[in-house]
């Protein structure tokens, strides 16, 4: 092959080299060429030329085989100047064509730099959008809360004043019931109301005047509307049962009295269960009431039991020892009767000493002093009597009259006769008030 021909292979195997190389980017690149490098093949041409020459003296070769060596020697030397000449062109084209890619690269990154700066830049500001949208929001929160709170506190304010208000009538209304002022009682507990309308306290102590005054109706609506408010205000349950025996008392009897009767039972066991010493607004004991139930009833053990746990409940009472000498004397007890009823005496003695108006325990004296045959100064007993008698509950006197009848069945015929001119004469001042109360109403 001729100088020239090997010189042009070199160049195209480098010129095709090099667009190979920038296509692959991970093909590692040829170390490149120094000077020294071709100093060196520089060197050793010219050394194989002496030693060709040398062979060819020492060895005596022919011209021409010393010709062709130097020839070789010439063309490599040659071969060896192209390759300079070209790795001095292809040199500067490769850190062109390396500039070139470096330069797309960076172009690259500094492209992908601006878009992910670009998406940061609207994910910062969606962010803000975002935030500035919940801080509002939080803010008008706030706000709304705080009014809420304000009209909260403000409310809880106006009712606190109300419930005072309401809870400073009680006292008054206990005043007037304690002096049978029923109507005043009522209408005391009714501006306690208006102030403090979920008050249980207020709604039981109106149902336990209307049960006194005789309204039995309302007083079980006020009275349920107690416990609805306050399931545990045994005090209600107890007085609720109470009605329930009153009505019961006015029914003929059927089924429907039975059931009235059942639910007084229930009632008032329910809350002796729960409260066994348990009180009504009178100081007495409610034994006495679920008694006069069993009383009613016929059951006459349970209604003795009943009214000596009274007993014990309100030694100091004569309410229950009266109901108690009937019954003694219904068992024909008669001993038994009249010991208890010395004790009433002696009890509703006291009891009227101490509270002058005190009207059971003026019933219980006057029932004592005919059941011991104690007629001095029975009229006069009677009368005082009947003016402790609260004009607004004409149950009152029903019920005296019913404890008279019921003694009149017990005692010596030469008793009854007695008893029942008291009877008749205690009827003769009911008719005379209703009357009056009718008067007065028209008048009104």
């Amino acid at each position: 092959m001729s100088r020239f021909g090997i010189m042009l292979c070199l160049v195209l195997l480098l010129t095709l080299a090099a667009p190979a190389a920038a296509q692959d980017d991970t093909t590692p690149e040829p170390p490149p060429v120094t000077t020294d490098d071709l100093a060196d093949a520089i060197n050793r041409a010219q050394q194989a030329a002496i030693e060709a020459e040398r062979a060819a003296q020492d060895s005596r070769l022919s011209r021409d085989e010393a010709a062709n060596s130097v020839s070789l020697a010439s063309d490599l030397f040659g071969l060896f100047e192209a390759m300079s000449v070209v790795i001095g062109l292809v040199v500067p084209i490769l850190a062109v064509i390396a500039g070139l890619l470096g330069f797309r690269r960076l172009e690259s990154a500094q492209n992908e730099l601006v878009e992910a700066r670009e998406r940061f830049e609207r994910d910062v500001e969606q962010k803000r959008i975002e935030l500035d949208a919940l801080r509002e929001q939080l803010e008008q929160t706030a706000k709304l809360q705080t009014a809420q709170l304000s009209a909260s506190v403000k409310e809880q304010r106006e009712t606190s004043g109300r419930a005072s208000l309401a809870l400073s009538l009680l006292p008054m209304g206990e005043r007037q019931y304690r002096a049978q002022d029923y109507t005043g009682a009522l209408d005391t507990y009714q501006r306690a109301l208006d102030f403090d309308p979920n008050n249980p306290i207020i709604h039981y102590r109106m149902g336990y005047v209307y049960t006194q005054s005789g309204e039995l109706n309302k007083a079980a609506q006020f009275l349920t509307r107690a416990l609805e408010l306050d399931p545990g205000l045994t005090a209600a349950m107890a007085a609720r049962g109470y009605v329930y025996r009153r009505m019961g008392d006015k029914m003929t009897p059927n089924v429907e009295r039975d059931l009235t009767y059942n639910k007084a039972e229930q009632n008032l066991l329910s809350a002796l269960e729960t409260s066994p010493k348990l009180m009504d607004e009178d100081s007495e004991s409610w034994w006495g009431s679920l008694g006069g139930l069993y009383r009613r009833r016929g059951q006459t053990d349970q209604a003795i039991n009943a009214y000596e746990r009274a007993t014990e409940v309100t030694p100091y009472s004569s309410y229950p020892f009266s109901n108690l000498a009937l019954l003694y004397m219904q068992t024909q007890n008669r001993e038994g009767m009249l010991k208890t009823y010395r004790r009433v005496e002696q009890l509703a003695f006291g009891e009227i000493q101490g509270e002058a108006n005190n009207y059971w325990a003026h019933a219980d004296f006057i029932t004592a002093r005919l059941a011991l045959g104690k007629y001095d100064r029975i009229d006069e007993i009677v009368e005082m009597g009947l003016e402790a008698a609260p004009s607004d509950s004409p149950y009152t006197l029903e019920s005296l009259i019913d404890t008279l009848m019921r003694l009149s069945d017990v005692i010596e015929e030469d008793k009854v006769l007695q008893v029942l001119n008291v009877i008749e004469r205690i009827r003769a001042y009911k008719e005379a008030k209703q009357v009056a109360r009718g008067g007065q109403a028209s008048a009104d």
